[in-house]
């Protein structure tokens, strides 16, 4: 089973929706750091989210969730853009390794739901305290106070899989005509037979047949999705030079290079004296200036 999002509408009962897999990716990115069991499953659900509330963006950018603040988690942050990439990470202190439930991780901590837009539209981001026994009831809470909209949010993860599945009542009849009263009711019911092991095992595909065969549903073409980092040489020289020169080659200066690596991938990136000096030299004379004149 490839890592996909799927999308989708219930016209009928004036719900949108997305299911999600990620099997592959989420062993890439979890893999990358020794975290303990707990919070390798809440990393890996935070990607899963993510994934499903890019699906109901209308404009191309990237989604990320965040979780900071928190006594035993320290930061836990997970991204997708609207092209399908992933990335994720977390980082806490001593006190996170033996920690297991969501509950324990992320007390006194904070969610923090951002949407950047690639072109076009201003930054968004929304915070809320960190409520409930699981992120997916974070993630409710989230939507009732920012936005008024009634979400179910079911989430899961283990060492090999990460799924979800959003449901959300639309706003009015939604454009598709008349809807069933009930159909909010009867959505939620049937989301609540859906067990997380059925959410890590079943193809989604499947898994939204099984819940909603008897019901017209109108499906998006299914998103893949795969680890894709944002990093490069480029934005590590411009950190650099915000660093300054003189503490760039300090660090030089102690091991014959600046070596720097991403957390996110792990792509390693060395920069010697020479690179460091190129760094900060002015830039070149426009062309037709004075500079180039005979």
């Amino acid at each position: 089973m490839d890592d996909r999002l799927h999308a989708f509408v219930l016209p009928e009962l004036g719900v949108r929706g997305a299911a999600v897999r990620i099997a592959a990716g989420h062993r890439e990115i979890v893999e990358r750091q020794p975290y303990a069991a707990g919070v390798a499953r809440l990393l890996g659900e935070a990607l899963a989210a993510s994934a499903l509330l890019i699906a109901g963006l209308k404009f191309n950018g990237r989604l990320s969730i965040q979780l900071q603040g928190a006594r035993a988690l320290g930061l836990l942050y997970a991204e997708c853009t609207s092209a399908g990439h992933l990335r994720g990470i977390a980082r806490g202190g001593e006190d996170s390794a033996p920690a297991d439930g969501f509950a324990e991780l992320t007390r006194d901590g904070l969610l923090v739901i951002t949407l950047e837009p690639e072109d076009k539209g201003e930054r968004y981001q929304g915070v809320v305290p960190l409520e409930g026994t699981h992120l997916g009831e974070a993630l409710e809470g989230y939507f009732a106070q920012s936005e008024q909209l009634p979400t179910r949010v079911l989430l899961a993860a283990d060492e090999h899989v990460a799924a979800g599945l959003l449901l959300q009542r639309l706003p009015g009849e939604g454009g598709f005509g008349p809807v069933d009263p009930d159909g909010w009711n009867r959505a939620e019911h049937l989301a609540a037979t859906v067990a997380p092991a059925e959410l890590l095992s079943c193809d989604p595909e499947l898994l939204l047949h099984r819940l909603f065969h008897d019901v017209p549903r109108i499906d998006a073409e299914p998103l893949p999705l795969y680890p894709r980092c944002r990093c490069s040489r480029e934005k590590v020289a411009d950190v650099l030079r915000r660093i300054g020169r003189e503490e760039s080659l300090a660090a030089v200066q102690q091991s014959g290079e600046a070596v720097v690596t991403c957390e996110f991938c792990g792509k390693t990136y060395r920069f010697d004296r020479i690179d460091i000096e190129a760094l900060f030299l002015p830039p070149p004379p426009a062309e037709g200036g004075p500079a180039s004149l005979q």
